[in-house]
């Protein structure tokens, strides 16, 4: 099945990661990690520090989804609090956007320790609506986040500082980041401690329970004996039994000319509230990259005229948002991927209903957000202490339904 489609913009004109090798004998570890998009690269990072770990994935690193991510790093959901009470208490939501800004801030020590070679800058964030009918609810999210110390603004059509009109919205100074998904990525990889036990084009084609782990066949029927697995494959649901782990779409994306004329408000990244919604920012050589229009993941929706009304109808809609600029708007890059989501808006990590198996699943707009915090999830586990946001990540609340 394929999960990406198009050029994606990231992947050009930038140095490729170095390729590995594939398996070529049997091997031992403590840990094998299966999948190495940006969430399989953050958790090897992480975890190759302390344990014996082989990574391993069917293609080339980074060049699946990760490719073609929009890598806006925000701590707020794809919901409000008011859609998630359900799921989600208000004190769980403050930790989830706490937990959001911390990860920033992880993100952030890694650049400064390693070097900015994934562009990553800090940014404000701005969430509107263009419908009166959200000022209500919108107003009550702002309400929920400056009470508990957010930095955040409400924002209105009288006193809006961007250049599209709007009803309302939160403009939050601390609101996240933005990066190159697939250089970060690349980062990652390079500077994890396990270098010579990292292998491409190497698929998991099964396993076996054993006493005291796994043993794993390659497709080259070469075997790794694993006391853990961790499944980091993303919205590729091939090893799963269980297909109905999250919800997964196509997610379509937009990258135009070089547009120096069109400016905003510190470069915030930008969504709007509409279902499904869109997303925005700005990027280094003055570019705009816009995406959404997500509809159902099914191998229809990625057909070249699927695909092309779904562009169109993201370059109609970003020539809205920028009237007086409209006819300076080209596209240079269109592209897709899959894309997957959970009822509580939060990623699949941890324990599954096979002793050592796990899952390091990111899901919802904010994945890698999740994921830099979900490897303190994992090792929580790993070291038999409970995780105070464990049970909202649990594998198992889906499982067991």
């Amino acid at each position: 099945m394929q999960y990406v489609k198009g050029v994606p913009y990231f992947c050009q004109n930038v140095e490729y990661l170095k390729q590995y090798n594939y398996l070529t004998s049997d091997i031992k570890c403590d840990i094998l990690i299966v999948g190495c998009g940006i969430c399989g690269a953050i958790l090897n990072y992480y975890l190759s520090q302390k344990y014996d770990i082989v990574l391993i994935d069917k293609g080339r690193i980074g060049q699946n989804c990760t490719s073609c991510a929009t890598a806006i790093l925000e701590y707020q959901l794809d919901d409000f609090y008011d859609d998630l009470k359900q799921e989600l208490t208000k004190q769980e939501i403050i930790e989830i956007y706490k937990m959001g800004q911390n990860s920033i801030k992880k993100i952030e020590k890694f650049v400064k320790k390693y070097g900015n070679h994934c562009d990553f800058a800090k940014r404000p964030s701005f969430l509107f609506s263009q419908n009166a009918q959200d000022n209500n609810k919108m107003k009550k999210e702002f309400t929920l986040r400056k009470n508990y110390g957010f930095d955040c603004k409400l924002i209105t059509r009288t006193d809006n500082p961007f250049p599209f009109p709007i009803s309302s919205g939160i403009y939050d100074k601390n609101g996240g980041a933005e990066l190159n998904p697939y250089l970060f990525c690349k980062q990652l990889i390079e500077n994890s401690k396990n270098q010579n036990r990292i292998y491409e084009n190497t698929s998991f084609d099964n396993f076996l329970t054993e006493k005291n782990g796994f043993c794993v066949t390659t497709c080259y029927n070469h075997k790794i004996y694993a006391n853990k697995i961790i499944l980091a494959t993303g919205f590729n649901m091939e090893l799963f039994q269980d297909e109905n782990l999250m919800q997964r779409f196509v997610t379509y994306t937009i990258v135009t000319n070089p547009l120096k004329n069109i400016q905003w408000k510190n470069n915030a990244t930008i969504h709007d509230n509409q279902k499904p919604y869109h997303y925005l920012r700005k990027l280094p050589d003055d570019r705009l990259i816009f995406g959404g229009e997500d509809i159902q993941f099914k191998k229809q929706n990625y057909s070249k005229t699927k695909c092309e009304k779904k562009y169109d109808s993201l370059y109609k809609s970003l020539c809205s948002l920028f009237e007086k600029n409209k006819n300076e708007i080209k596209i240079d890059y269109k592209f897709c991927g899959a894309f997957g989501t959970t009822d509580n808006n939060l990623g699949l990590i941890g324990e599954t209903d096979i002793d050592n198996l796990y899952l390091f699943l990111s899901c919802g707009a904010n994945g890698i957000i999740n994921a830099m915090n979900g490897v303190d999830i994992i090792e929580y586990i790993f070291n038999h202490k409970p995780h105070p946001l464990a049970h909202l990540f649990t594998p198992m609340r889906v499982i067991d339904n």
